[in-house]
């Protein structure tokens, strides 16, 4: 809706472009699957670097997060949008969750459902 108030705010708009292209918004099992896309192929740069998710982040539990956790309308909101921001919304919950003297490499790497469950939680506010 956004791009079509863009449009129709000017008059010259549909003149000078062409071709409009429509897209679908993302479905939760697409969300679950970019989660995992994203934390299977991390770049150096990336703040997730390094990080991984515990073997109970599923596709499947992933999806059925989202779609309990989140609204439709928020999904349609933020579509992809949603992945980033809950991704490092979870790793910064992995951070508070652990204490200072942990040493187990494995668990100061790994994002866990709880972990996504709880930032998940905070966006859909």
């Amino acid at each position: 809706m956004p791009m079509k108030r863009v449009i129709t705010s000017n008059e010259g708009f549909c003149r000078r472009v062409a071709k409009f292209f429509t897209f679908d918004d993302f479905m939760t099992e697409d969300l679950a699957k970019i989660i995992h896309l994203k934390m299977n192929n991390q770049t150096e740069g990336s703040l997730l670097y390094g990080f991984k998710l515990d073997p109970s982040c599923t596709v499947d539990n992933v999806e059925n997060l989202i779609k309990t956790v989140t609204s439709e309308k928020q999904r349609i909101e933020m579509n992809a949008g949603l992945v980033d921001r809950l991704l490092v919304n979870a790793r910064e919950n992995l951070d508070l969750r652990l204490s200072f003297d942990c040493v187990n490499t494995d668990e100061l790497l790994t994002i866990t459902l709880e972990d996504l469950k709880n930032r998940l939680t905070l966006i859909s506010r």
